[in-house]
């Protein structure tokens, strides 16, 4: 009996250890400035997509990753909408995910709108919404916090003088990444 306690023990420090290294929560880039568009996410950029809307980039976070999201402009969050209606796919199937629970971020500053959308995933299902509707912000400032399997989406509206700096299969560092850029005029 006595190697089942240990055995118990091993198991919980384990899942201690997992759960202390995924809620995990490093330090952002704070930062005013209008010009940069820094990353949302910690993740792996699997899409990228120009049409009339602006620039749609899709970030997939593992397990591994970091699962706090931060404000990528800074700026007034006009609007936060849940969609408490999807389902619960996978989050790296972009196709099906696009219907998943999400926690929806309209933030503007004087370039535009820029959206952040918390996708939740197949696993726990639970987004934590950390902001309000008017809540005036900075790039690096925390949005919110999605459990487990997950996925990040930004819609970039105003891009006709912005520099995209990324490209799909780069892994971004949350604020310390930087999407892009406008160019000064």
């Amino acid at each position: 009996m006595d190697n089942y306690y240990k055995f118990l023990v091993i198991v919980a420090c384990i899942i201690c250890g997992f759960l202390m290294y995924f809620y995990r929560k490093p330090e952002q880039v704070i930062s005013s400035s209008s010009d940069v568009v820094h990353s949302p996410a910690y993740g792996k950029i699997m899409k990228i997509k120009r049409d009339d809307n602006g620039i749609y980039i899709a970030i997939f976070l593992s397990p591994l990753d970091v699962h706090y999201q931060f404000a990528p402009v800074s700026g007034k969050i006009t609007d936060i909408k849940y969609d408490a209606t999807g389902k619960f796919n996978l989050a790296y199937e972009l196709n099906k995910s696009n219907d998943n629970e999400k926690a929806i971020y309209t933030i503007q500053n004087d370039k535009g709108n820029f959206t952040v959308y918390q996708i939740a995933g197949f696993l726990v299902r639970r987004i934590s919404v950390y902001k309000e509707k008017n809540d005036d912000i900075n790039i690096g400032d925390t949005l919110g916090l999605i459990h487990f399997g997950s996925r990040v989406d930004l819609l970039i509206e105003n891009v006709d003088d912005f520099e995209l700096l990324v490209k799909e299969g780069d892994y971004m560092n949350g604020s310390h990444s930087i999407i892009g850029k406008y160019k000064q005029k």
